[in-house]
């Protein structure tokens, strides 16, 4: 029973580590993009999530100058590209906001990657957060504005 048990948690822990798993903004929490050590990341699972609805958040904070921006940039709106629903908000020709649905996990999760891009004194303030559960884009919606009221 152990064996079991120790196997069930060994898959769970790695489904939660790999959560953006075949998006291209993986590599952004992986550090192969920006090092690791350049960001603040927050990474939360579990039940504290499931009052909204979320099994996992994930969220990086960095600055990066605009070659390091653009390529952020690029990996956002290549998986822009194979949502099923997106929002997007452009400044000139650079991507600034975004909100992506994509189709749910094998197991019926919804996942969502929620970007913002603030430029202040020549370099890139930048968001980037992946959530994942059973929330819908409305429930995350309705939480946000609830928290703005």
């Amino acid at each position: 029973m152990k064996r079991i048990l120790f196997i069930f948690l060994l898959c769970f822990a790695g489904i939660s580590a790999f959560a953006q798993e075949g998006l291209y903004i993986e590599d952004l929490f992986e550090g192969r993009v920006i090092p690791l050590k350049h960001m603040k990341r927050s990474f939360i699972s579990g039940s504290e999530l499931h009052p909204y609805g979320l099994d996992t958040y994930k969220s990086l904070k960095f600055s990066v100058d605009e070659g390091d921006f653009h390529t952020v940039e690029v990996l956002v709106m290549k998986d822009a590209n194979a949502s099923t629903d997106k929002q997007t908000v452009f400044s000139g020709d650079h991507l600034t906001y975004a909100v992506i649905c994509f189709p749910p996990t094998l197991t019926g999760l919804n996942r969502f990657l929620c970007f913002q891009a603030v430029k202040k004194k020549g370099k890139w303030d930048v968001t980037v957060v992946y959530l994942r559960g059973t929330a819908t884009v409305e429930d995350l919606d309705a939480m946000f504005n609830k928290k703005r009221k």
